[in-house]
């Protein structure tokens, strides 16, 4: 019988961050804005071809990849949510887009090095992975070691949720693992 199957978890907070709704950020808003940005830049294409004949296999790329950037930029500011989920001995972070749910990290937090609230500092050797609402600058930043690479997290919590996690974080930084205490018994 394996003890991982039996094992109780134990939630201590949980917390999904998502973007505020507004009517410029309404459903019906983007949508009108983005068929407004492809109209656009369909139109730039004819017109920069009819008054400058510059071909349109020069601007139609261009004009083409402006859209992408922006439906790309509005995806993230509109339509992706957090959810952040602790527990006694774990972290875990989940992207929400729609009707799906993609698992970004589930950190142990005994794997945790650093927790740091609205500081521009991070780490040079750290793959940073972006789990936070615009803008970047209120994230706090989790500093952790995973399988022998730093990994950095931004996350847009509370403050009532970043309490707890420090809590947690503490209590598991100061409770001997299950290996550290068979070695001081023998």
């Amino acid at each position: 019988m394996n003890m991982d199957e039996n094992a109780v978890i134990t939630l201590v907070a949980m917390e999904t961050a998502s973007p505020k709704r507004r009517m410029k950020r309404s459903a019906g808003a983007v949508y009108a804005a983005l068929i407004i940005l492809i109209i656009g830049c369909i139109s730039a294409g004819n017109l920069l071809y009819e008054r400058f004949s510059i071909p349109r296999h020069i601007t139609q790329p261009i004009l083409y990849a402006m859209i992408a950037f922006a439906g790309y930029y509005i995806y993230r500011r509109h339509y992706l949510r957090y959810r952040y989920t602790l527990t006694r001995d774990m972290l875990a972070i989940e992207q929400i887009g729609g009707k799906e749910e993609r698992i970004l990290a589930v950190i142990n937090l005994r794997h945790i090095q650093q927790i740091q609230r609205n500081k521009n500092e991070r780490s040079r050797n750290a793959k940073i992975v972006r789990a936070s609402l615009q803008p970047n600058r209120d994230a706090t930043r989790i500093l952790a070691v995973i399988d022998g690479n730093e990994t950095q997290f931004e996350i847009s919590a509370s403050e009532e949720f970043l309490a707890k996690l420090n809590e947690q974080w503490n209590i598991a930084r100061t409770t001997p693992t299950d290996e550290q205490a068979t070695l001081r018994h023998i």
